[in-house]
């Protein structure tokens, strides 16, 4: 049972959770409807292409994730799975997600799973121990998801899709600076290029800032494309407003780590509720 549990855990099911929900958004916003069947069949084979770039992640970070509090105790740092388990399921995840995606799907999906797929672990993966730069190659395949679900529902690429992709590309940037500040010391351990290491906390603010504010001005496209009404442009604002104020605390504080936290789980309400909102005012 317990073998079981650390081969799902490969997957990083909480990521995965994320991927389904952000999906489906891409589909329930795209003009038309999709077959519910094939809606499901795109969220689950967008799932396992996320699942493949996680767990070969995985594979090739065990040395650093056994120097982080956070993932000392994941399968393979702990010794529980070879991380040869991690590379054949990885690859088979790809191998069976990706031409099925095309086939069942089709092809702008398959080719954005795999352009999402290559970044995450021929790019990211390798530039974390060697350039701050990785989150925002990391942002790419985070927000592609959403641009899928659109995609297997019209078979191209819009305006509106990289209008969502914006929206969850600058989310991740705050939400990992946040991240980075209260847990500095283990990416110090791991090895990994962070800014608060790199360039310091007030630098570090600066560009949670200015990411912020590149959010908030994502956050109004939908409205420009007809996609939300008034209920989600007053969510919008106040979320805005929510993360603005936050930053601008942070940055006259000098960040501390029990502020970083709280901004790091306002994070997590932010990106759902800003979602939900539209998907709900859209229907």
């Amino acid at each position: 049972m317990q073998t079981a549990l650390d081969v799902v855990a490969l997957t990083k099911p909480r990521l995965a959770m994320l991927v389904v929900f952000t999906t489906g958004v891409g589909i329930l916003l795209a003009p038309g409807s999709l077959d519910p069947v094939r809606a499901w069949i795109a969220i689950a084979l967008t799932t396992m292409v996320v699942a493949a770039g996680t767990t070969l992640n995985m594979a090739m970070e065990v040395g650093p994730d056994s120097r982080m509090t956070r993932t000392r105790t994941r399968p393979l740092p702990a010794g529980r799975l070879q991380p040869k388990v991690a590379w054949i399921l990885g690859s088979v995840l790809a191998i069976v997600a990706l031409p099925l995606l095309a086939i069942l799907v089709n092809p702008v999906t398959a080719a954005l799973g795999l352009m999402a797929l290559v970044l995450y672990v021929g790019v990211y993966t390798p530039l974390k121990p060697r350039s701050v730069s990785a989150v925002y190659v990391g942002a790419i395949p985070g927000a592609t998801p959403i641009v899928m679900g659109w995609t297997a529902s019209t078979g191209s690429l819009e305006a509106p899709a990289l209008a969502l992709f914006a929206i969850l590309f600058l989310w991740q940037i705050p939400h990992f600076i946040a991240i980075s500040l209260y847990r500095r010391e283990e990416y110090r351990a791991a090895g990994f290029k962070i800014l608060p290491l790199e360039y310091g906390d007030r630098a570090s603010l600066w560009h949670m800032m200015g990411t912020t504010v590149g959010l908030v001005v994502a956050t109004a496209l939908p409205l420009y494309f007809d996609l939300g009404g008034q209920l989600y442009a007053f969510t919008a604002v106040a979320l805005s407003a929510m993360a603005l104020l936050g930053t601008l605390y942070g940055l006259r504080s000098v960040a501390h780590v029990v502020w970083a936290r709280r901004y790091f789980l306002t994070t997590l309400i932010y990106l759902p509720v800003l979602l939900g909102v539209l998907v709900l005012d859209h229907l």
